[in-house]
């Protein structure tokens, strides 16, 4: 059994309201004096070396650039890689379509084939590696996943859902977004690099899993060690996955939009948010054994009652809080708000950042912002499936539930389990249960009646460790973030406009997860302007393909800018 630890729950701390200041041209002067002009410096724009290469630019100046990627993705899209969370054999008949899309990636991308080792993990998972010229630079790793949810009802989509649909602005189809437009923008990338004839200094990897939508445990957990037994830990420079924030200006990053007046809703600034940590995970499976019999004599409350009750308590007792402390990203992105929009943000905000008090702090932005900014700062619960019962004339017998949590960075997966036992050991009390919480095996012993056990449904996860994101002390960061600033303030549809790069957390989880041992740099960013990348998981999924092409335009100068850099720890000249 686990060794449980106490979990951190309670009540709402007391009001904040007298961290409220006058009004929002106060905000900066709120600060005291000398610390304002330190707040959210900008990392110098790093520009692309003159290596003779062309422009990043071309990526979406260019037409026929722009068509031949709508090409490579809508044929990527065409291949049906989708997966479900029975599939784990990658020998299965089910992974053919991988296959096939492997043999798609030879033909679009030659050069890249002919270039880089390719090595195959698990037999689906892919690692290409082009060995640079200096082996004292650690490689740079660029991760994404073939893999696809399943379509539900083909008939509900606009465009047939594999049919890697343009309508001239739009590519469409399941993948378009999440993430084979990553996956094909990043061999695109490198493709066109190779057509220069580059050399690369620095080495440079791509790792695409293939289970990602299903835990990853076969993909990326395979070639995570795959990597560590020939690079060893901390071998590589950075590590850029998808997944983050994207690109958004101030009034995208909250749900209600209470902030944005009409006349400020563009106050000329972008905030690129890569996820630089993730919360945990943890799926609470409840598994209820009780007597049957039939249906005309049952007990005060069958099994699916109790369940129920069980779920009515875990959702109504000891509720997680919010927490925002001096460790968590989103205090970085809060402040270069502050700095770089305060005309729109709330016009408590700076003098609130200053308190010690982080949960009230928490909670008030939680209520102004809205649930997409509450769960970065709360641990979520979801009860997502239940299960039980054959028969309308027969009392069920077996009975099931699961409770899906993403654990917050205060928190750990193990206090979770805790709460989970302390609210529902007094139910099983009340009707008489026997209950093991979380065996070792985390095996359910079918031979036990009027049972309950409490297992897990892979384990847990703890919350990521946190990429450093300290423009003075993290020249990597530093560089990645002023590539950024370069690449995106040069974007035809951005001109005039600042880039701020400011990391943030992500609710979810991607296959970084297996790869923590190898750098302290993961950056997980699919970088799309808000609104270009929709409908992820569900119906008339599609990408802009402005979007796409402004991606490329990133890993290109990425690729470039990191590949002769010798990581100089100096300090960064910042922009104040």
């Amino acid at each position: 059994m686990y060794q449980l630890l106490p979990v951190i729950v309670g009540l709402l701390a007391p009001s904040v309201a007298s961290l409220s200041v006058p009004s929002a041209q106060q905000l900066l002067n709120s600060w005291p004096s000398g610390e304002s002009s330190d707040l959210c410096p900008l990392a110098p724009k790093v520009q692309a070396p003159d290596d003779g290469f062309f422009s990043s630019v071309k990526f979406v100046t260019d037409e026929a650039v722009k068509s031949r990627q709508v090409d490579r993705l809508s044929r990527a899209v065409q291949v049906p890689t989708t997966i479900d969370d029975y599939m784990k054999d990658p020998y299965d008949e089910k992974f053919a379509p991988f296959l096939e899309f492997h043999e798609l990636l030879q033909t679009l991308f030659p050069l890249l084939h002919s270039h880089a080792r390719v090595d195959h993990v698990n037999r689906l998972g892919l690692v290409y590696t082009l060995n640079g010229t200096d082996d004292s630079l650690k490689p740079i790793l660029f991760l994404a996943h073939q893999d696809v949810v399943p379509i539900n009802d083909a008939a509900d989509w606009t465009y047939p859902p594999f049919a890697g649909h343009f309508d001239g602005e739009w590519l469409w189809g399941r993948g378009a977004s999440d993430c084979k437009n990553v996956l094909i923008g990043l061999l695109s990338a490198v493709e066109d690099l190779l057509s220069q004839d580059w050399q690369p200094t620095r080495s440079v990897l791509f790792a695409f899993g293939f289970d990602e939508e299903s835990h990853g445990f076969l993909g990326a957990g395979n070639i995570s060690e795959f990597l560590q037994k020939k690079y060893g830990p901390n071998s590589f420079e950075f590590i850029l996955d998808e997944g983050g924030m994207g690109l958004e200006t101030f009034s995208d990053n909250n749900d209600n939009n209470k902030l944005a007046s009409a006349t400020d809703d563009d106050d000329g600034v972008i905030y690129a948010l890569p996820g630089v940590g993730e919360k945990g995970s943890i799926d609470i499976v409840l598994s209820l054994a009780v007597p049957g019999g039939h249906s005309s004599v049952p007990p005060p409350h069958t099994g699916i009652g109790i369940i129920s009750e069980i779920i009515y308590s875990l959702e109504r007792q000891d509720l997680f809080i919010p927490v925002l402390d001096e460790r968590h990203p989103s205090r970085q992105k809060l402040e270069c708000q502050v700095r770089h929009s305060p005309a729109q943000v709330e016009p408590w905000l700076a003098s609130a950042l200053r308190s010690s008090d982080h949960v009230s702090l928490a909670e008030k932005l939680a209520d102004s912002r809205g649930d997409k900014f509450r769960f970065i700062l709360q641990t979520s619960q979801a009860a997502d499936l239940v299960a039980g019962g054959v028969k309308s004339n027969a009392l069920p017998e077996k009975i099931s539930a699961l409770v899906n949590y993403r654990v917050a960075l205060h928190q750990t997966p193990q206090e979770i389990q805790r709460r989970a036992v302390d609210i529902i050991s007094p139910i099983a009390r009340k009707y008489n249960l026997s209950v093991t919480a979380f065996p070792a095996d985390n095996q359910v012993d079918t031979s036990l009646n009027n049972h309950l056990t409490l297992t897990t449904l892979s384990g847990a996860l703890d919350p990521a460790p946190v990429s450093p994101t300290d423009l003075r002390t993290d020249p990597v960061w530093a560089r990645f973030s002023g590539v950024t600033r370069a690449v995106f303030e040069s974007v035809p549809a951005l001109q005039g406009k600042t880039v701020v790069v400011s990391g943030d957390i992500m609710t979810g989880n991607t296959d970084t997860r297996f790869y923590w041992p190898l750098t302290r740099n993961i950056y997980r960013w699919s970088p799309s302007r808000a609104g270009r990348a929709v409908n992820i998981h569900t119906v008339d999924e599609r990408v802009g393909i402005d979007a796409h092409l402004e991606a490329i335009m990133l890993y290109y100068d990425l690729i470039r800018s990191f590949d002769a850099w010798e990581g100089s720890p100096d300090e960064v000249s910042l922009e104040l």
